[in-house]
């Protein structure tokens, strides 16, 4: 995601209107209010990176002038992270997982782990790309909890979990957090398992049937 910049994703969106067909029509539309919700952002505004792994996103963040708050549990990616960003005061990396609910849970990495770029299927939910990969215990943060301790306005939150996004999309809207909350730009992954599938279907059809205009499911 967020390739090029503001004015070139801005051009795709815009060509992709006029070419309705576009296989990508609803990933660069997703991307370009993403964009858009953080130049329109005040300076110093805070966005929270659900799944930095190696700080793409974080960076494009920062760039706009924002705070960022990053989860990023995989310890590969996580070196990799704050090499590149950590001398920056406006980053917050947490080491840490997030959910539906507060708990120890197992990480799943992929084979050839020491490749940084497989670091991207790292995941709380197991599936077939982590067969052969290594596990570790990582501590899970309850993403209600976290988000209601926040006291000030949330400009944006980007998800990218590898399949934990289902448990905490339901969690986020059972509690009703989300009318509170700014721009939710979400990843899903229902090519995992038949068992995805079906809960981001659902999570699809309350959001449209519940009229919630906050949460984009179209980000990867």
């Amino acid at each position: 995601m967020l390739s090029g910049s503001y004015f070139e994703v801005a051009l795709r969106w815009h060509a992709d209107r006029r070419w309705r067909k576009s296989p990508r029509r609803n990933r660069h539309k997703a991307e370009y209010e993403f964009l858009r919700t953080l130049r329109s952002a005040p300076a110093g505004g805070l966005f929270i990176d659900l799944g930095a792994n190696v700080g793409d996103v974080a960076a494009r963040a920062l760039k706009y002038g924002m705070r960022v708050i990053a989860f990023e549990p995989d310890p590969v990616a996580r070196r990799v992270l704050l090499a590149r960003l950590g001398s920056d005061n406006r980053l917050t990396v947490i080491p840490k997982a997030v959910g539906g609910s507060a708990r120890t849970a197992t990480f799943h990495q992929s084979p050839g782990i020491e490749d940084v770029g497989v670091t991207i299927g790292s995941s709380l939910v197991q599936s077939s790309f982590h067969a052969g990969g290594s596990t570790f215990d990582v501590e899970v943060i309850d993403i209600v909890e976290f988000l209601v301790g926040i006291s000030e306005p949330i400009v944006a939150i980007k998800m990218d979990i590898e399949g934990a996004e289902a448990e905490c999309l339901e969690a986020i809207l059972d509690a009703g957090i989300h009318q509170s909350l700014g721009k939710i730009f979400v990843e899903t992954h229902e090519r995992f398992s038949p068992e995805l599938d079906e809960r981001i279907g659902l999570l699809r059809d309350r959001i449209a049937r519940e009229g919630i205009q906050t949460i984009n499911l179209d980000w990867g």
